[in-house]
């Protein structure tokens, strides 16, 4: 996430941004001595580490205990919204995958583009 934000954000026409929810990897990978947060505070202190430990430049928005956002927008333990600069998504993808991600920017911004020379 962090080349995404290094190659779409320097325009400004681009912000990325995690909305960090229940930790979906606890016990395993990275996160095999983390436990779940039993509160907000502990959840915004796992989210504080996350961004530091993996040097995540990107604004970090921590959801609600009930994860009101996951009930928002997916129930997906990490999903990706593609949003225009009106806020209407124009992707949805179920997994942070960098490549997807990147093109599609890439797409809303060459429609942006054709849009402003008409």
């Amino acid at each position: 996430m962090r080349r995404l934000h290094e190659e779409f954000s320097e325009a400004g026409d681009t912000k990325i941004v995690i909305i960090y929810q229940k930790e979906p990897h606890v016990g395993t990978m990275a996160f095999r001595n983390i436990r779940q947060p039993e509160n907000f505070d502990q959840r915004v202190k796992l989210a504080k580490r996350m961004k530091d430990e993996f040097e995540m430049p990107m604004d970090v928005l921590v959801d609600t205990m009930d994860d009101s956002s996951r009930k928002l927008f997916s129930d997906l333990p990490s999903p990706v919204f593609v949003l225009d600069k009106e806020g209407v998504v124009r992707d949805k993808f179920p997994w942070p995958d960098q490549e997807q991600i990147a093109e599609s920017i890439k797409k809303i911004r060459q429609a942006d583009a054709s849009q402003t020379s008409d």
